[in-house]
């Protein structure tokens, strides 16, 4: 399918129509995923496009930084037929950057965080266990009371080696950090896995690309979204108020799309 078809599935209302087999010559565009995760039952996607202004808000993060851009993947990824789409994505870039013939490493395991790559991973580690490795593994990393990715239950085999995943990178310091941090530590002071390099991001909308600790990163989909200090935000310096973009009933989502 072209991306002209593929658009005009989105546009027509026919996204939960795609699939895999759609893009079974070519990667997904940036153009394309943008239209899906933009199509209005999901209204995943946002960015402040024009130039700094009072009358157009702007995204607070989590982490306390403002953006003027904010993707809710969680909002499609919790469609089963949405999440493979994507997982095959990701899997390309893989297989693209991995699965080199007689330069392949093995993998053991996939490692993604709570909440919303756990079922990305999940698709990842089976389309890898179909193709490669039967006895491949999905490791879940749970939050912790401060909300991080730092709990792996069990822990991990030392001899394994283990692929991170995950859906969205903000910063090199986030979740992703996290998620291969815990890897490396979930055996407490016996031996760790291996950590395969890099990790892999659905959405990169990050400036960085490396983790804080030098590690690399390799996304599938950018976006020049930019990340403030807030003593630093352009936007509000230009009178624009910063709102926290999924919170309650959705009032200040539709309020940064304009809807109210």
């Amino acid at each position: 399918m072209t991306e002209e078809e593929v658009l005009d599935h989105v546009k027509s209302g026919r996204v939960f129509y795609l699939s895999p087999d759609h893009f079974d010559e070519r990667m997904m565009t940036v153009a394309e995923m943008r239209a899906i995760f933009s199509y209005s039952y999901f209204n995943a996607f946002w960015q402040y496009e024009d130039p700094p202004c009072a009358e157009k808000l702007h995204a607070l993060l989590k982490s306390g930084l403002h953006s003027n851009g904010f993707i809710a993947c969680r909002d499609v990824l919790k469609y089963p037929v949405l999440c493979e789409l994507f997982a095959y994505e990701i899997m390309k870039v893989i297989e693209r950057r991995l699965m080199i013939p007689q330069r392949a490493p093995r993998i053991d395991a996939v490692a993604s965080s709570a909440y919303s790559a756990i079922s990305l991973g999940w698709e990842v580690a089976r389309f890898m266990s179909n193709k490669y490795n039967r006895t491949i593994a999905h490791v879940v990393v749970e939050k912790d009371s401060r909300g991080n990715p730092t709990v792996i239950r069990g822990g991990i085999d030392p001899g394994v080696n283990v692929l991170i995943l995950n859906e969205l990178m903000t910063t090199g310091g986030g979740s992703t950090l996290e998620t291969r941090k815990a890897v490396l530590t979930c055996n407490g002071d016996d031996p760790a896995p291996t950590v395969l390099e890099p990790a892999f991001v659905l959405v990169h909308r990050s400036k960085d690309y490396t983790l804080a600790d030098g590690s690399a990163v390799q996304p599938v989909f950018h976006f020049d979204i930019e990340n403030f200090e807030p003593e630093e935000c352009p936007y509000c310096k230009a009178g624009s108020e910063a709102i926290k973009p999924k919170v309650g009933d959705g009032t200040n989502w539709r309020r940064l799309h304009g809807q109210i």
